[in-house]
């Protein structure tokens, strides 16, 4: 499918995208371990600033000889778009099932959030139980007691499994706190998240060149803390009863 004609249904169904819903749905699954509940809130979060764009090729550099007007249409349909990183054409597998088998985002194709958006949009609505909140103000309790200069991976890791009622493994964990980073509720002052500010998340950078954590969650340090506004944006409304627990 062309890049144009992907971006075109992706905002098509963002702007169908209930923010409460996608919300409800990922609380839902922090005791439930449905995952495919969890996959909308990342691309959702990422759309907040997400630019609607025609595709833009890198430029070429002007003396580039191309072999053939074969190989000249090869070059352009694979150069990356100078905005998203991806491809003039781009494969959509409707039978895309990755949603059902991670809970977040593993790669940044225009396929996957177009999936992701349509999946979650088709799904019922699922209200969070008091456990779902519950674990989610631990999660969040526990972040904020990681020691100053400390990363989430060192400081939340060896504690998540002291959550009561809370299934997972490093991966999946990795993947919530990485939608956690999309939603700004876990940036740095330099490395924002997607609420109000876009960036290129295919080419973002890393804290080392061998990291395998995703930006902004990649440079987060106990010292950054939790972005209360981004946090009251979209999960106020679950937690003001519970506000004292996560402040």
């Amino acid at each position: 499918m062309e890049h144009d004609e992907l971006i075109k249904l992706i905002f098509k169904e963002y702007k169908m995208a209930d923010k409460d819903k996608y919300t409800n749905l990922f609380l839902s699954s922090l005791s439930t371990h449905c995952l495919e509940w969890r996959c909308g809130l990342s691309v959702l979060a990422v759309m907040q600033s997400f630019p609607f764009h025609h595709f833009q090729s890198h430029p070429l550099p002007p003396n580039f000889i191309y072999l053939s007007e074969e190989d000249k249409n090869f070059v352009i349909k694979r150069t990356p778009c100078i905005i998203c990183s991806n491809y003039k054409e781009e494969f959509v597998d409707s039978n895309n099932q990755n949603s059902n088998d991670f809970g977040g985002l593993i790669d940044y194709n225009l396929s996957t959030f177009y999936q992701y958006l349509k999946k979650t949009n088709t799904m019922e609505n699922v209200l969070p139980n008091e456990d779902d909140i519950n674990i989610f103000l631990q999660i969040l309790r526990y972040i904020q007691e990681i020691d100053y200069n400390e990363t989430i991976k060192r400081g939340i890791t060896s504690l998540i499994s002291k959550i009561k009622g809370f299934e997972t493994n490093l991966f999946e964990l990795q993947l919530l706190l990485e939608t956690l980073g999309y939603c700004s509720i876990l940036e740095t002052k330099k490395h924002k998240g997607l609420l109000h500010q876009y960036t290129n998340l295919s080419i973002a950078p890393r804290k080392r060149h061998n990291s395998d954590w995703r930006y902004p969650v990649d440079f987060w340090t106990g010292k950054d803390g939790i972005n209360k506004k981004a946090l009251d944006y979209w999960f106020g409304r679950h937690l003001s009863a519970k506000e004292n627990q996560c402040t």
